[in-house]
């Protein structure tokens, strides 16, 4: 597991404690102390108050080689906090441990006409048969009515709750697993989102959309525009004679669709260029299911440190989760 110091800045001295104890086993408080910086006074009072709170564990146990008894300290392995994520029609929940690794899963696809909203209880239920019952809760869903689910779950496990977005917990992600801080994530879609994480929180906004030729021939809307992994099959198939119809919106005609990739990739190195101007990120993270690594490859010329991830549903579930750590649980 990867040690970031730029994210133990975030904490206070219990914070600090438990980040620098998801990187090893058996620690002493002098290893902590060199580990954060915190003077042995304040180690050994963020110690004493974990473990009132029941995060960490601190016992004696025999020195190498059977030498005199030394005074060890570690994560409890049994806390778990809970990362909910909706992506591509399903719900996916993730309980990670202290340490921010996932642990226990489960999953959920609504049925036809029922709000994901409507299966996020069953889902939690399903997730607590399986793991240890949560200290934290974070759900990454845009729809209405979420704040009343986040009540509800408040209320009914007694623990705190976070909202966020997709793109929100790929950030927190890469953060846990050694990016620098500040970090930016852009998760492209026909829109194309940016979340943000440095010292002083975390933000999101949209920052623009990828072009579309119904949208240009002024005959669709921005959902009509062509995801770049289907224009990369499209080339890379061969598969592609002179023009392509786009089959969301209105149908029309890209005839030329090597120009139409080259135009995807000048939009995203655009937008990434003014991400960079505008919030001056250590490092910017593209990700999104319709892009492609060759996409990407082009579009991180001419731009700062970007880097293409691959994510998967469980990623943004345990994002999320290490959102809610970071912010419900070390801070």
């Amino acid at each position: 597991m990867t040690e970031n110091m730029d994210v133990i800045k975030c904490f206070s001295g219990a914070g600090k404690v438990l980040f620098a104890l998801k990187s090893g086993k058996d620690m002493s408080k002098l290893e902590l102390k060199t580990r954060t910086g915190l003077s042995m006074t304040t180690v050994i009072s963020a110690v004493d108050e974990l473990v009132k709170r029941g995060l960490v564990s601190f016992e004696s146990v025999k020195g190498a080689r059977g030498g005199k008894m030394r005074s060890v300290i570690n994560l409890r392995p049994d806390k778990r906090v809970y990362g909910i994520s909706y992506k591509s029609g399903v719900l996916t929940a993730v309980a990670a441990d202290l340490g921010g690794e996932a642990r226990e899963t489960a999953s959920q696809e609504p049925p036809d006409g029922v709000s994901p909203l409507g299966c996020v209880y069953a889902l939690v239920n399903a997730l607590k048969r399986k793991a240890p019952t949560p200290i934290a809760i974070a759900l990454s869903l845009n729809c209405d009515g979420k704040e009343e689910v986040l009540r509800g779950l408040a209320e009914r496990y007694g623990v705190p709750t976070l909202s966020l977005t997709n793109t929100e917990g790929a950030a927190h992600l890469a953060l846990w697993q050694g990016a620098p801080m500040p970090i930016a994530a852009l998760g492209v879609g026909a829109r194309v989102k940016c979340a943000f994480v440095d010292y002083a929180g975390r933000r999101v906004t949209e920052v623009g959309a990828l072009p579309s030729p119904a949208l240009i021939t002024g005959e669709g809307s921005y959902a009509s525009a062509l995801c770049s992994s289907a224009v990369e099959e499209t080339l890379r198939t061969s598969r592609y004679h002179g023009k392509y119809c786009i089959e969301r919106g209105r149908i029309t005609e890209v005839r030329d669709l090597a120009d139409y990739s080259a135009a995807l990739t000048l939009t995203l190195s655009s937008l990434v260029k003014a991400v960079e101007h505008l919030l001056s990120p250590s490092r910017v993270i593209l990700f999104g299911e319709y892009l492609t690594e060759a996409f990407c490859a082009r579009v991180q010329e001419g731009v700062g440190e970007v880097v293409y991830s691959r994510l998967d549903k469980e990623d943004f579930a345990r994002g999320a989760a290490i959102c809610a750590l970071k912010e419900c649980v070390f801070s």
